[in-house]
C-alpha cells in the first residue's frame, strides 16, 4: 500500500512541476504562455472562422448548392 502511495505521490508531483513549467513564466518579466495576447490572439481566429464558415454557408445557399 505503502508502494502504491508513493508512485501516486510522484505521478502528481510530475504532474505540478510539467504544469508550472508550461503555464508559468517564459521569462523574468512575466508573460507566461498562457497570457493575456495569446488568448486574444485565439479569439480572434476562431471568430474569423466562423465569420468565413458563415459567409461559405451564405455564398453556398444562394449559389442551390445547399438545397
Amino acid at each position: 500500500m505503502d508502494r502504491i502511495r508513493v508512485s501516486v505521490a510522484l505521478v502528481v508531483a510530475d504532474l505540478v512541476d510539467r504544469l508550472g513549467r508550461r503555464l508559468g513564466p517564459v521569462d523574468e518579466r512575466g508573460g507566461g504562455r498562457n497570457s493575456d495576447e495569446g488568448i486574444h490572439i485565439s479569439a480572434g481566429a476562431i471568430l474569423a472562422g466562423i465569420i468565413a464558415t458563415a459567409v461559405a454557408a451564405f455564398v453556398a445557399k444562394k449559389l442551390g448548392a445547399l438545397e
